[in-house]
């Protein structure tokens, strides 16, 4: 369509995505999307929309995208917006984008009073790769929220960061299954040979979660020892876990 027209049917769309309607936001943010760098500037813009909303999609938009452009004014949104929705959803986009410049605001951010900001800054940090934020990632393992916990595990194993092994050694034994089950994967990354015997445990316990990433981690690591446990839980009622039991044994040579 020709540019007038083009810009604006982007105004609209942008217009749309404050719509009581999920709908219509969906589909706006949607046909958005499909647009492609063509939008990045409006939706850059829509960062600042009075509408919390509108920043959010923008910000979602924006991360899709991956156009370097956005990194700093999302950092912005990250660091300054009054709205922890659109904060937690500015972290996530940086995650996507994968630009180093985003790795202090977002260990930054691993001290905002919003949990779902600290998960996801935490995991976009993992997402970058950049091995400053060990340390940071490191203090998030004792985070009062679970799912910071979880998500920090995960962006440490996304680092290869052996420095972590002991402190998830440690959190197999948090009251929390999605913790110990992020933890144990984590430790099946990193090929944590010394996390044997901690995981034999987790998988003789009741954590869903827990057990099946501890079955997952054992084939991992290739230490004949869990071929017992192993065998003893694919007998288990449960289909997910049994599945993950047999994949290990194979691994094993079970």
């Amino acid at each position: 369509m020709p540019d007038t027209q083009h810009a604006e049917r982007i105004t609209q769309l942008i217009a749309r995505l404050s719509d009581s309607s999920a709908d219509t936001r969906e589909s706006a943010a949607i046909e958005l999307l499909d647009m492609g760098e063509a939008v990045v500037e409006p939706l850059i813009a829509a960062l600042t929309h009075e509408s919390w909303r509108v920043r959010y999609y923008a910000a979602w938009a924006l991360g899709m995208i991956g156009d370097r452009r956005s990194v700093r004014p999302l950092i912005d949104t990250l660091l300054r917006d009054d709205n922890p929705t659109v904060q937690d959803w500015a972290a996530s986009a940086l995650g996507e984008i994968r630009d180093p410049d985003a790795v202090e605001p977002l260990m930054a951010a691993l001290q905002n009073p919003d949990e779902g900001v600290r998960r996801n800054s935490a995991l976009a940090l993992g997402y970058i790769g950049d091995m400053r934020a060990v340390e940071r990632l490191l203090g998030c393992l004792e985070d009062e929220d679970p799912w910071v916990r979880g998500g920090a595990a995960s962006a440490l194993g996304r680092l290869g960061a052996r420095a972590a092994v002991q402190p998830l050694i440690n959190m197999l034994a948090d009251p929390e299954d999605w913790v110990q089950g992020s933890a144990a994967n984590t430790l099946g990354m990193l090929n944590a040979v010394e996390a044997v015997d901690a995981l034999l445990a987790v998988l003789a316990g009741n954590g869903q979660w827990a057990r099946y990433n501890a079955a997952w981690a054992l084939g991992q690591l290739g230490d004949r020892r869990a071929v017992p446990a192993l065998r003893t839980v694919s007998q288990a009622g449960d289909v997910f876990l049994k599945r993950r039991a047999l994949e290990a044994l194979e691994k094993l040579g079970g």
